[in-house]
């Protein structure tokens, strides 16, 4: 009791709380700011510091707002649930299409795999099936074979023991039968076949080492029966005249080994006369033939390995009966120059503003056409198939047409000595140009904008000095190779103009040149040369090789000289007399 009476009111109040008016229930909740009552069942109090007391708020008004605010909420909120429901139904949906691919796609690979092994296992029994009929083939004439010399060998070792038996007995016996035993013996003996197998033995099986990207096609290997004959093919060229030594070769077309006692060469003369040919082993261990002809004809040459034909063969070669193939005759008054054209035509320049075309035959089959006043001289064909050309009028620049006669490009505008012969090095873009009988230098000028980069040499007679250059060309070492005509030498420079070496002096005997005309390099850097009455072929460092033409064919101060042909090789002449000259060489 005493303890009660010392509480204070606010103690009491926990003892005693006050309740609501509204529910009359105690209000058991507390402000905890200012320590009010509250029933949280109907009344909410906005605590207002500056009033200094809580404000009761209509419970009514506030329960409406809540619905409203819960409405808008749901509505939200059941969208959202939309979207995810069908957010999910999409993975679940997707999950089971991944799965079903997956299967699919594990199933088609396991049928296109079993196909693969499907079609290797037929190819890999078809390859073994080839080898067991190569084999059993191969068996026979082999088991043929060993019948055959087992056979012999008992016949003359039976005919050898009864030779032995009349040996040891007495004289007259064995003189009775010696004569039919030794004739029987010998006939034997010299019926005696080749020794060596029929068949080589091999069966050869070849990895195809593309397989792996190949499955498709299962191109996993072949098999096959490799003869020494299927690894070897001829080749030479197509024509030669007569007393020129021709060399073919034995070209290996796979690895495989192969040796001279396998192979057979025989040639057939023109005259349908054979003869056998030694096969012959370079350094490099290639194989090759060689021949000389003395009439003209078609000659034929058969290899074989192993008695059997090489790729090639037999290959048949023609025999001209000199080195002067045709002669063109040129419907104009002067021939200047010759160049071959991409369709192995000739193009003929002489003086005018035409340049006549002509085939290889003789046959006349068109012209380019330059406008008025445009006199060709010298030409070079390049290699996107327009045409550099001198002009013979006087200060005259070099031009470039095309093949329709078309003016595309002028070069060495200004110069004041007409450029006569020339010569294009497509690889640096610079044109080289002998200049006219007046002066003697060689030009260079830049392709691409036509102007002058330096002239090479003086006029003289020392070593790099220039006297009536007559042509220019091009080694192919890029080399520079000036032709004189004063002077009648060949003289050879570096590309910057720098004397290197007299290649070919003055003189009228084979080996020299007199007021000589042209030159042209070939493709093994042989230089071939025309001077007043003849041509004459030089090695890159000079040495005389040969005449190519005899006094009987009649050249006349050639002008032009070109290259028509490798394979056989082959040389165009324009001649003083208004024709175009074809030579082998």
């Amino acid at each position: 009791m005493e303890d009660v009476q010392s509480m204070s009111p606010s103690q009491m109040t926990l003892l005693h709380p006050p309740l609501c008016s509204h529910h009359s229930k105690p209000l058991e909740f507390y402000c905890t700011d200012c320590k009010t009552p509250i029933c949280v069942n109907c009344t909410i109090m906005d605590h207002k510091e500056w009033e200094g007391k809580h404000k009761p708020i209509n419970i009514s008004d506030a329960f409406q707002t809540f619905k409203k605010t819960s409405s808008t909420l749901e509505k939200s909120a059941q969208h959202f649930i939309n979207k995810l429901e069908g957010g999910l139904k999409a993975v679940i949906h997707n999950a089971t299409k991944l799965q079903q691919n997956k299967d699919t796609c594990l199933i088609d690979i396991d049928n296109h795999v079993e196909e693969i092994f499907k079609k290797v296992k037929q190819k890999r029994d078809k390859m073994k099936n080839e080898v067991e009929t190569i084999y059993k083939r191969k068996k026979k004439v082999n088991d043929v074979k060993m019948d055959e010399f087992k056979a012999i060998l008992s016949d003359i070792k039976t005919k050898l023991s009864f030779l032995n038996q009349l040996l040891k007995s007495d004289e007259g016996t064995a003189m009775q039968s010696s004569e039919t035993v030794i004739t029987a013996l010998k006939d034997r003996i010299n019926e005696l076949p080749k020794t060596e197998p029929d068949d080589n033995g091999e069966i050869y099986y070849f990895i195809n080492k593309q397989q792996m990207t190949s499955l498709r096609q299962c191109a996993i290997g072949t098999v096959k029966d490799l003869r020494a004959a299927d690894c070897l093919t001829l080749e030479g060229e197509e024509s030669v005249i007569k007393d020129q030594t021709i060399i073919v070769k034995i070209v290996k077309t796979d690895e495989h080994e192969k040796y001279a006692n396998q192979l057979k060469a025989t040639w057939t003369q023109p005259t349908g006369e054979t003869n056998i040919s030694q096969i012959q082993e370079d350094d490099n261990g290639d194989y090759f033939v060689t021949g000389k002809f003395t009439s003209p004809g078609v000659c034929k040459l058969d290899v074989s390995a192993d008695d059997e034909p090489i790729n090639q063969s037999p290959m048949t070669i023609k025999v001209e009966g000199g080195r002067l193939v045709n002669t063109i005759h040129i419907n104009a008054t002067y021939i200047r120059d010759v160049v071959k054209c991409e369709d192995d035509s000739l193009l003929v320049s002489c003086w005018t503003n035409e340049m006549l075309k002509y085939k290889q035959s003789g046959e006349y089959i068109g012209k380019v056409t330059l406008p008025q006043g445009v006199r060709v001289n010298k030409m070079y064909k390049m290699k996107n198939g327009n045409i550099a050309f001198s002009d013979c009028n006087v200060n005259k620049p070099i031009r470039i047409c095309n093949m329709n006669g078309q003016l595309i490009k002028t070069i060495s505008e200004g110069v004041q000595n007409t450029p006569r012969s020339i010569h294009v090095d497509e690889t640096s873009n610079v044109l080289y140009a002998a200049s006219d009988w007046s002066s003697s230098c060689v030009y260079m000028f830049d392709m691409n904008n036509g102007k002058t980069i330096k002239t090479i040499g003086s006029q003289g007679t020392k070593e790099g000095q220039m006297s009536h250059v007559t042509d220019v060309t091009l080694t192919n070492q890029g080399h520079l190779l000036v032709l004189e005509y004063s002077n009648s030498r060949l003289q050879l420079f570096n590309n910057e103009g720098r004397f290197i070496k007299l290649l070919v002096e003055a003189g009228d005997e084979d080996g020299k040149v007199n007021s000589p005309r042209a030159v042209v390099v070939d493709e093994d850097d042989n230089i071939i040369i025309s001077s007043q009455h003849k041509l004459q072929l030089f090695s890159s460092d000079g040495t005389f090789i040969k005449r190519i033409d005899k006094p009987e064919d009649r050249i006349n101060y050639p002008e032009g000289l070109s290259i028509i042909s490798y394979h056989p090789r082959r040389l165009a002449v324009a001649n003083g007399d208004n024709t175009v000259k074809i030579f082998n060489y």
